[in-house]
């Protein structure tokens, strides 16, 4: 199945409210929590942060203290009432479910996780397990088995109760790349991603070998950024110590060994052969709304799929710097790169809306902070 990504459909009926209250909400909320809002959020997730935005939007008519006091009960019902594991759905039915379930995000995080959770429960309760070789979503034709040969089930590493503490990101990078400076030429969309498909490769993580056999596989995407060290999203690898890195069908294992958990920023390291990394990344703060950017992943397992757009804001959402664009990325995608015109890594694909050209990548330059 492909990783749990943020994708929604809007209904006809809500297309217009939920947009308007997503823009109105992203735009204050940066602002909002440098100021006052509640510490606790900053380790919350991406989709539950929009969810209290959406639920507190309305109470922001009554004033700034009464938007902190909703804020603060909704991400005090997160520990009560958190959003379940979708790995363990496909992505068509992530998306039967959270469209079923989105009427409630006006009503707060307790409903609106509470749905998912219920829907998630039956599908996987109704579920039967799926033939070997069954590629799902996927058009990567991979098998588990081929993809998790080689190992004993005893060698397995179990997933542990508690997560060990993990370096940040920035504890094991090298100096951040600027090879790709902004005085080289700009590329073309085809030589741009001549230059840079060779650092773009597809995850797979599981819990255990068994659960990978089982096909209970979550499938992402990362960027080589050494010769050894990639990086993707935490949501795609967290919990999943089996990593496998894929392109052109050579499969390598890898393994998790820095990240941070609230922001979404993880690398996984390979022992394999050497990877051929981005040229350069660009800061955040060197960036601007309307530079042409081009996103390259495997939505829906598509291997390396280039979409175009435009940096289309760039924001600080939930502590960390966050490009928003309208190049289309989706199911699949997360943990892929979002380029420049000149080749520069500049943001790390991570979250969509779909239908609107509302897509989202980690700032790649935050992975240095």
């Amino acid at each position: 199945m492909t990783c749990p990504f943020i994708i929604w459909n809007l209904a006809p009926m809500l297309a217009h409210r939920a947009l308007v209250t997503l823009l109105v909400a992203a735009a204050s909320l940066g602002a909002a929590r440098a100021a006052d809002a509640p510490d606790q959020r900053a380790t919350l997730s991406y989709e539950d942060n929009v969810t209290i935005n959406t639920a507190c939007f309305p109470t922001r008519g009554q004033g700034d203290g009464a938007y902190e006091r909703c804020a603060k009960a909704q991400a005090d019902a997160v520990a009560a009432h958190p959003a379940p594991d979708r790995s363990v759905i496909s992505a068509s039915q992530t998306q039967l479910v959270e469209r079923d379930c989105r009427y409630l995000r006006t009503q707060g995080i307790a409903a609106y996780n509470d749905c998912l959770t219920k829907g998630v429960n039956k599908i996987v309760a109704d579920a039967k397990p799926p033939e070997d070789g069954d590629a799902g979503d996927e058009d990567v034709k991979l098998t588990a088995t081929k993809l998790f040969a080689g190992q004993d089930e005893e060698k397995a590493t179990p997933v542990a109760a508690k997560m060990p503490a993990l370096p940040k990101p920035s504890e094991i990078l090298p100096p951040r790349a600027t090879r790709a400076a902004l005085k080289t030429p700009v590329l073309s969309p085809a030589d741009v991603y001549k230059k840079v498909e060779h650092a773009i490769y597809i995850v797979f993580a599981a819990p255990s070998l068994a659960d990978a056999r089982a096909r209970n596989l979550v499938q992402g995407s990362a960027v080589a950024i050494t010769d050894h060290l990639l990086l993707t999203n935490c949501h795609v690898v967290k919990g999943r110590p089996e990593i496998r890195i894929v392109q052109d069908k050579a499969i390598t294992p890898a393994k998790l060994v820095a990240g941070d958990m609230a922001a979404d920023r993880c690398i996984i390291k390979t022992e394999g052969p050497a990877l051929e990394p981005v040229a350069g990344v660009r800061a955040f703060e060197d960036l601007a709304v309307g530079e042409r950017v081009f996103a390259i992943g495997t939505p829906r397992g598509l291997e390396r799929t280039l979409s175009e757009g435009l940096i289309s804001a760039l924001r600080k959402l939930s502590g960390r710097h966050v490009v928003q664009t309208s190049a289309s990325i989706t199911h699949g995608s997360s943990g892929g790169g979002l380029f420049d015109e000149r080749g520069n890594l500049v943001g790390i694909t991570t979250a969509g809306i779909e239908g609107t050209q509302l897509d989202f990548a980690i700032a790649a330059s935050d992975y240095w902070e």
